[in-house]
């Protein structure tokens, strides 16, 4: 796991923790360390030139977060903000570039990443396109219920994340629900039939 390995190497990086909740960086913030999950889930949210909160993806165990922005010289393009109480190692400038000097192969596999969160990017951006209200919505309901199982998420983080509106959730979620598809359970829900929550649309 690339946390093992940078925890071993490093000299001068400390863990934090983070109730959720907790602001870990500020968009626009010009970028001074890169950020891995110890422990816990983060969020990561964009605030639109309209004052919209968009929630864009989530950060969990063992992933490396706010190096894009570091390795681009380019301020944050998001909030990072902790979803469930988190332990987070934070790496600052200097020590970055001493492990990056020291073990090269690290900072390949960091590439690497930054290669493929782009192709997926691309190809969720493609799929958004292509499907309806319904099919978004119920794959982000799979997607972040069998993912992230213990996360209690909120309407509008589900309608952020399927690219939507928080009443559409509402509408397609109260379907689902009366179909026996999934089960609300209070603010949480529980996807009764997989197959049918992937299958359902309207």
């Amino acid at each position: 796991m690339l946390y093992k390995e940078i925890q071993s190497l490093s000299k001068n990086s400390v863990i934090k923790t983070f109730k959720k909740g907790n602001l870990i960086y500020s968009q626009d913030e010009v970028p001074e360390n890169i950020y891995i999950i110890k422990t816990g889930l983060v969020g990561l949210f964009h605030n639109s030139e309209n004052g919209k909160e968009v929630f864009l993806r989530v950060f969990s165990e063992g992933s490396l977060f706010g190096h894009r922005s570091y390795f681009a010289k380019s301020p944050y393009h998001a909030n990072t903000i902790a979803l469930s109480n988190s332990e987070v190692m934070i790496i600052p400038h200097e020590e970055c570039s001493r492990i990056c000097e020291l073990r090269p192969d690290l900072l390949m596999q960091v590439v690497q990443g930054l290669a493929s969160d782009l192709g997926h990017a691309e190809l969720r951006l493609a799929g958004l396109q292509d499907k309806s209200v319904a099919r978004r919505v119920c794959e982000a309901l799979v997607f972040l219920k069998l993912k992230y199982p213990e996360q209690v998420w909120k309407r509008k983080e589900i309608a952020d994340f399927s690219v939507t509106t928080f009443e559409s959730v509402a509408r397609v979620m109260t379907q689902l629900s009366e179909a026996g598809i999934i089960i609300k359970d209070g603010r949480d829900f529980i996807i009764n039939d997989v197959e049918k929550l992937l299958s359902f649309n309207t």
